[in-house]
């Protein structure tokens, strides 16, 4: 490859790049990673992981949240809430039996 296919190259996967992070948040579940499109297109951060997160982080992240319920996959949403319950339930579990 020469050296100006290659700079253009590198310009074509830039500017990819900027659409996609401007345009989707990359969401990372228990299950799989989801490609869910923004409400309003913001230059951030697109990669979150959901896997852990609390009532409070749905708080912090509110426009995620919006997002997800707008493209339809609600089941993320559950899927952490639920994932998160039982794992407290499951510590709580094992400080009352000592184990």
């Amino acid at each position: 490859m020469s050296r100006i296919s290659s700079f253009l190259f590198g310009i074509i996967v830039g500017a990819v790049g900027i659409v996609v992070a401007e345009n989707y948040y990359v969401v990372r579940s228990n299950e799989s990673y989801h490609l869910v499109p923004k409400i309003a297109a913001r230059l951030e951060i697109p990669y979150r992981d959901i896997r852990g997160f609390t009532v409070d982080d749905w708080n912090n992240n509110q426009p995620l949240a919006l997002a997800i319920i707008k493209s339809q996959k609600q089941d993320l949403l559950v899927e952490s809430g639920l994932g998160n319950m039982q794992r407290q339930f499951e510590s709580l579990l094992k400080s009352l039996t000592g184990s």
